[in-house]
């Protein structure tokens, strides 16, 4: 069993609960808080929270209950994001993990609310994150500010949403694509953006910055962090088309391995995985408190199928 599979097996049930317990309170109406809860606790893997987590460990500290709560945050957009795609204007999917999807279960209406209320929810789990905090473990209100207005610029129309426009010319239009289109302008805001958020969360909210640099060292901790989230998150999306190739092809959909062949997907994903590499490399070297074996182990899921 890897190192990040111990970190998984103990702090899914911890990410869960601290879902489920919010979402129970994110409406009066408890049919609807029901829905929200059939959207983001049916199945997952708590990717984007769970990278947050490992890389606050991976700066050496604790995880206390503002830092778990903060790292939530992400899962209700993503969640979202999912819930908005199913939709019949967007992907049209009857299923999602086995199971119906939100609108299908639902409602088509009730599943466009649910989304709603899960992305704007969000940001109150950010702003509520020190509400179980004890004295010297508090999030300062500046911090998250800070990881709001970025979590806003990476969900929003600079970021997710536009790369979830842009995936709609994938749709039965293929002339429109081309691979350097493609990787800029879907992969990267699509799936790159949270990805990314979630490793410069939790390197803020470890306070990486002001750990074992001097003032002369210009090396910027948050960008290193930031890029190798979204060299991980690129990688993740060529892996998952590739796992999705047949699909894909009955759908209509162009996707990079159907774009440039299934050899240079595979080197274009190992190359992002190389990069992202180098980025835990160099922090590695500018931190001495740095340990990058978590990391490593996400890095070595892509194209395991795990």
């Amino acid at each position: 069993m890897t190192k990040l599979a111990d970190f998984q097996l103990e702090w899914t049930p911890k990410l869960n609960h601290q879902l489920e317990d919010d979402l129970t309170r994110a409406s009066n109406d408890s049919d609807f808080s029901d829905m929200m809860k059939y959207a983001v606790l049916n199945g997952g893997k708590r990717l984007r929270p769970m990278l947050s987590l490992a890389v606050i460990t991976c700066f050496g500290q604790k995880i206390t209950p503002s830092l778990l709560k903060a790292a939530t945050a992400v899962e209700w957009v993503h969640s979202y994001s999912l819930v908005h795609d199913d939709l019949p204007a967007m992907d049209n999917d009857l299923l999602r993990r086995g199971k119906p999807s939100v609108h299908a279960q639902f409602g088509e209406a009730e599943a466009i609310l649910v989304g709603d209320a899960l992305l704007t929810g969000a940001f109150h789990v950010l702003a509520t994150a020190n509400d179980s905090a004890v004295a010297d473990e508090a999030i300062s209100a500046s911090e998250l500010l800070t990881l709001s207005q970025i979590l806003s610029v990476q969900s929003g129309g600079l970021g997710m949403v536009i790369g979830q426009v842009h995936d709609m010319y994938n749709h039965g239009q293929q002339s429109r694509v081309d691979e350097r289109w493609l990787i800029d302008e879907v992969y990267t805001p699509k799936t790159g953006a949270l990805l990314a958020f979630s490793a410069l969360s939790g390197t803020r909210l470890a306070k990486s910055q002001d750990i074992g640099q001097t003032v002369q060292d210009r090396f910027d901790i948050n960008s290193a962090m930031l890029t190798f989230g979204h060299d991980f998150g690129v990688a993740f999306q060529i892996q998952d088309d590739l796992d999705d190739f047949d699909q894909d092809d009955t759908e209509n959909i162009m996707s990079l391995p159907h774009l440039i062949g299934i050899p240079a997907a595979i080197q274009k994903r190992d190359s992002y995985l190389s990069n992202a590499r180098q980025m835990l490399a160099d922090v590695s070297r500018h931190n001495p408190k740095f340990d990058r074996t978590l990391l490593d182990d996400f890095l070595n899921l892509i194209g395991d199928k795990v």
